[in-house]
């Protein structure tokens, strides 16, 4: 029988010598290094003291295990004891196994990062070196460029100055020949600019005075335009307004200025518009009736006078139309005839051989008509005119 202190200090021992065996199958066969790995003085080198305490270590237990191992045999048989001895102490070295496979691990860990550093160094030398080549290869060549550049822009250089001089002998040549034939040609174009200069001359000054009497006529025409808006009542404007608009649109007019100063001072210095035809047909009713009064009263008899005429033209017939006869009355008859009918010009030439007070009633309203008649006259006169004109410029 083992006692149950003996037990535990075989499992260390059988721990141990589990953890050796695990580490010397792992391990290469003498005499060979692996492909990859650095060689045993540098591993040697590189070895931290645990791995060298846990080589020692176990070196010192491979016998003990063996022995244990021989002793646990021969007592596997005693008892239960026996075999739970076994079983723990192969679960411990599984256990061990573990442990010393990731303490190989670690170790092949620091060895690739050893060897990755010493790559990267010499990778960086390489680096630098290539570099510095790099350079000065690029240096000899740049040299060497710039004088086969240089040589050539030389030979160029030289080559494009003779051409140049003869190019600059061709083209003093060229040069000379052309500038007498252009100096023929300018004045040869010069003389055609002339006469084109002195055609465009005329042609505008042709135009200008088209412009200038076409615009007149225009102006004419809206000025007749507005004067006959005011003969027809369709405008408030004052008369010397219509009279200057036309004065404005030919100044220099010798037919428009002599229509305008043949019209009587009452009508271009009156503050109102003349009558409309309507107007002096309205006033005219009032007019003859009068008149037939005035025609009736005796001479000198006054206010008294004035009360027989009123009564005898009352009592009297009414003479309408044309009428025969010398009397005022007729002469009213035939003039209110003519109003009527739009004939102005005629009720004013019968009311022209009126006398006395007949006369005196109906000279307010003749004034009116002759200033009316006189623009007429004077519009007509300035129509024609223009029509001329506008005639004349087609």
């Amino acid at each position: 029988a083992v006692p149950a202190g003996g037990f535990v200090a075989a499992a260390s021992l059988l721990s141990a010598s589990s953890l050796h065996a695990h580490a010397d199958d792992s391990a290469p066969a003498d005499g060979q290094v692996p492909e990859g790995t650095p060689d045993e003085s540098d591993t040697a080198a590189q070895e931290s003291p645990i791995v060298a305490a846990l080589r020692a270590q176990m070196a010192s237990l491979g016998a003990e295990l063996e022995a244990l191992r021989a002793h646990a045999a021969e007592v596997a048989s005693e008892d239960a004891q026996a075999r739970r001895l076994q079983q723990a102490v192969q679960a411990q070295e599984e256990e061990d196994s573990l442990k010393m496979l990731r303490l190989l691990q670690q170790q092949e860990k620091v060895w690739e990062a050893v060897a990755a550093e010493r790559l990267g160094d010499q990778a960086k030398a390489l680096a630098a070196e290539h570099a510095e080549a790099v350079l000065q290869l690029r240096s000899e060549l740049d040299a060497a460029h710039e004088a086969a550049l240089s040589q050539a822009l030389d030979e160029a250089s030289a080559d494009f100055e003779a051409r140049l001089e003869v190019l600059r002998q061709n083209e003093r040549q060229a040069h000379e020949a052309t500038r007498q034939a252009e100096s023929a040609s300018r004045l040869e174009q010069l003389a055609a600019l002339h006469e084109a200069v002195e055609s465009f001359d005329r042609a505008y000054a042709f135009d200008a005075e088209y412009k200038r009497r076409s615009h007149g006529v225009h102006a004419l025409a809206a000025a007749l335009f507005s004067l006959d808006e005011l003969l027809a009542g369709r405008s408030d404007a004052p008369l010397a307004d219509h009279l200057a608009s036309l004065r404005s649109a030919a100044p220099e007019d010798p037919v428009v200025t002599a229509a305008l100063s043949s019209l009587p001072p009452t009508v271009t210095k009156a503050d109102v518009p003349p009558p409309t035809l309507a107007q002096l047909q309205h006033r005219f009713e009032t007019v003859s009736s009068q008149a037939r009064v005035a025609a009736y009263v005796p001479a000198g008899t006054g206010i008294f006078g004035q009360v027989v005429g009123a009564l005898i033209s009352a009592l009297a017939f009414k003479e309408v139309g044309l009428v025969e006869g010398d009397d005022a009355a007729s002469v009213v008859a035939r003039a209110e005839h003519y109003v009527k009918a739009e004939r102005i010009h005629d009720a004013l030439a019968e009311l022209d051989t009126l006398r006395g007070l007949p006369r005196t009633v109906a000279q307010d309203w003749m004034d009116a008509a002759y200033g009316r008649c006189a623009l007429e006259q004077a519009r007509s006169l300035l129509r024609a005119h223009a029509t001329t004109l506008a005639c004349a410029l087609a």
